[in-house]
């Protein structure tokens, strides 16, 4: 058999629980089958899963549609999340809006807000930060944009942010956040567990992040 990864010539490695033979290659050290019964090893099932998550599949939908375990499905997004890293924030950028969106975390008494920058000229989300609606949260997020120099953070007229943000720099006028408004309702739309009115939450913060992270920066990806 030939390696599925490296395309080295494999050699036996025993046989599974079920009976399947196994093998090894010695080049890049993986184990594999010359065929699966669960479609959770099928090449593309990773991907899919990331996509499903994307335009608002649960995760046990996403478990229905390929018939795999609910715990797969969390495996593969923890992975798939943890792998994906922050892109770069560019330095000197003009405008930049700050809002925050609540959510729920193990019961609707558990609140929580997910606070995230936007570029306004290129619908880019910069970064995000997951937790209370307070100072000590925002300020993590805001004093990331004011290391890289941006020209002007626009925001609601939330009191925490003039606190946090210089006045010559801070914007919270009418109107200043509304294209981070419009991406509000696309997140919402696109990831089940923060639509309105629903029971479908996330019942972990980690979870909540790699989703975020697979929404925000899966393109974005080496």
């Amino acid at each position: 058999m030939t390696c599925k990864f490296c395309d080295h010539p494999c050699q036996k490695a025993g046989k599974q629980k079920n009976g399947a033979q196994r093998f090894y290659s010695t080049l890049c050290g993986k184990y594999q089958q010359m065929a699966y019964r669960s479609r959770a090893c099928c090449k593309g099932t990773k991907p899919m899963i990331s996509k499903l998550v994307c335009e608002c599949v649960s995760v046990r939908g996403v478990a229905r549609i390929w018939r795999i375990s609910i715990n797969t499905v969390q495996a593969d997004i923890r992975s798939t999340g943890k792998s994906i890293m922050k892109p770069p924030i560019r330095l000197y950028q003009e405008n930049i809006e700050v809002d925050e969106l609540r959510t729920f975390i193990g019961n609707k008494r558990n609140q929580y807000w997910i606070a995230y920058a936007l570029n306004r000229t290129s619908g880019e989300v910069m970064d995000f930060i997951v937790g209370r609606r307070s100072k000590r949260t925002l300020k993590m997020l805001v004093n990331t944009l004011l290391l890289s120099d941006v020209g002007k953070i626009s925001t609601d007229p939330l009191n925490i942010y003039r606190s946090l943000i210089p006045e010559g720099v801070h914007c919270d006028r009418r109107y200043g956040t509304n294209g981070i408004e419009r991406k509000n309702l696309s997140i919402r739309t696109h990831i089940k567990r923060l639509s309105r009115r629903t029971i479908c939450f996330g019942r972990s913060r980690a979870m909540l992040e790699n989703c975020l992270r697979i929404y925000f920066w899966r393109g974005q990806t080496a």
